[in-house]
């Protein structure tokens, strides 16, 4: 009964932390989420002046047009042009100062997903070639098609996003709001599923002593024999523990195991009235 109680005891105190923690989960889910709509305005229009092509290129070639561009080791370089304008890989090229063409890496149908705005918010320009440079040198970017291409620094994109605390703020808030939003919601339709089932009643049985156990217990010797309510068998006398003597005749044997039959009987019913009357 002590364990069947911890038990009991051990389930609720789970339950109730359950609950705090469904709680505590939901109202930060709501405040995480609250912080993003609130900031959702402002970040996006910062987001879009960093990253729009048109005022953050290092470079703006037109269409039969070469120029120098100094470029660094430690920078990441993509060559995007407009959505309906797209050149080919082949024609756009970047020479070293030896004369070495630089070979540029086209990016895969994942990374073409990943579109620049222009001024307006518009995501209208696709990568084309992503150009990894060997040294910080000065290099040539040709543009053999028709069409104008600008070549941006990623990296240098990407360090001014993450150093705007607003951006941050809007990012972290959407990141974890609503996943803990999700996670609140399910622990809570466990929590009240479990509540609303119905509960299964413990049937604890207990057994019932019968009379013979009760009475061996009541009348236990000291030697913890327990006497027979019925005939003792033991203490009759019968043809082989009696010695043979000619003088005694099978009449004489019968009646002495009558009478030792009968003490015996009067001595057990005597125990067993005073085992009635609560002796």
């Amino acid at each position: 009964m002590p364990n069947l109680k911890w038990g009991r005891y051990w389930l609720l105190t789970m339950k109730g932390g359950a609950r705090v923690w469904i709680k505590r989960l939901t109202g930060l889910s709501i405040v995480l989420i609250l912080v993003f709509v609130g900031t959702y305005g402002e970040s996006t229009d910062r987001i879009i002046e960093k990253m729009n092509v048109e005022e953050n290129n290092l470079l703006e070639l037109d269409g039969g047009e070469e120029e120098n561009i100094e470029l660094k080791k430690i920078g990441f370089y993509t060559v995007v042009a407009l959505e309906d304008n797209e050149l080919l890989e082949n024609e756009i090229k970047l020479i070293d100062q030896e004369g070495q063409e630089i070979i540029g890496i086209v990016p895969n149908s994942i990374e073409k997903m990943n579109k620049r705005p222009n001024s307006n918010g518009e995501l209208v320009y696709v990568p084309i070639l992503i150009f990894d440079v060997p040294n910080n040198a000065e290099y040539q970017l040709i543009n053999e098609g028709n069409n104008t291409l600008w070549i941006l620094d990623d990296l240098k994109i990407q360090s001014s996003l993450i150093s705007d605390n607003m951006i941050i703020i809007s990012m972290v808030s959407c990141c974890f709001g609503f996943p803990l939003g999700m996670i609140a919601l399910i622990g809570g339709l466990v929590i009240w599923k479990r509540k609303n089932k119905p509960q299964q009643k413990m049937i604890i049985r207990e057994e019932i002593p019968t009379t013979d156990q009760l009475f061996k217990q009541y009348n236990s010797t000291a030697d913890d024999e327990i006497p027979s309510p019925f005939v003792d068998l033991s203490r009759i006398e019968t043809i082989e523990t009696l010695p043979l003597d000619d003088d005694i005749s099978e009449e004489n044997l019968e009646i002495h195991d009558e009478v030792k039959e009968d003490e015996t009987f009067q001595e057990n019913d005597g125990k067993w009235k005073n085992w009635d009357d609560g002796d």
